[in-house]
């Protein structure tokens, strides 16, 4: 539990995470599919946390964890 709450919070501090955080606001704005996102963001040369391309998936935790849908 304890690493969970800490993994979280490296990627709430990771800077590369709030630039991705903001073109997501826009792209949630600009109503972008899921997939869509993550293509952008890898396309951005963004990466998650653990350095790996964005999928689908991760762009909806995302999107939940900063409350952006």
């Amino acid at each position: 539990e304890n690493s969970n709450r800490t993994n979280r919070q490296k990627a709430l501090d990771n800077p590369n995470n709030k630039r991705a955080v903001a073109l997501l606001k826009n792209l949630v704005k600009e109503e972008k599919s899921l997939s869509e996102m993550a293509r952008i963001l890898n396309k951005e040369g963004f990466v998650t946390a653990w350095g790996c391309q964005f999928k689908a998936s991760q762009v909806s935790i995302l999107l939940k964890r900063h409350n952006l849908k």
